[in-house]
């Protein structure tokens, strides 16, 4: 990865803040529904796990 850079120069700051890749509106909203069904799914699964476990110990 490489070293941070710390820019100082307002110049030099605004002129990389301009120059970031833009994203569609579209985009976004895909990526966000991405996010929201892989952080479904993880809480699903770590939710049966932990139910799982409680079970288990109370059949032992």
């Amino acid at each position: 990865m490489k070293p941070a850079v710390y820019l100082t120069n307002p110049e030099a700051m605004r002129k990389v803040r301009l120059n970031q890749p833009r994203v569609s509106s579209e985009q976004a909203r895909a990526q966000r529904e991405l996010l929201r069904r892989a952080s479904e799914k993880f809480f699903a699964d770590a939710k049966s796990e932990t139910c799982s476990r409680g079970r288990a110990k109370l059949a032992a």
